[in-house]
């Protein structure tokens, strides 16, 4: 990808009940959500205005709202959630997302899982 507009949230913290094992069973644990979005600055910038802009907000919003949600087990389930919710700005060209659960092997030991797809990629899967 070459030149692009880069709109971000960085280290959204939130509760989650999510794992498949015994242990992580409806155990809130904390995850770390990051989200970028691009859009080509020619078309995005040359006409964004409050009808058209990405919206961080409603991502954000989004991302949030997860804590009030039951168990879940698989953390690439909000990762899907997450990218269809990038590529509904139609001036999104591709999105890089990551959800980690930040204590799983201990005190600030995280895994997770990351994605950079485009708009043609993640339409074509």
């Amino acid at each position: 990808m070459e030149s692009h507009v880069k709109i971000f949230l960085d280290s959204v913290e939130i509760p989650l009940k999510i794992g498949i094992f015994p242990h992580e069973q409806d155990v809130p644990q904390r995850v770390v959500v990051d989200a970028e979005l691009y859009a080509d600055p020619a078309s995005y910038l040359q006409t964004v205005n409050l009808d058209t802009i990405i919206d961080y907000g409603k991502v954000y919003n989004a991302i949030t709202s997860w804590a009030e949600r039951p168990q879940v087990q698989l953390i690439e389930d909000y990762l899907k959630e997450l990218i269809t919710l990038c590529f509904g700005f139609e001036t999104v060209i591709a999105c890089r997302v990551s959800i980690k659960k930040s204590d799983v092997f201990g005190q600030d030991q995280g895994a997770g899982v990351e994605l950079f797809t485009t708009r043609s990629d993640w339409a074509r899967s």
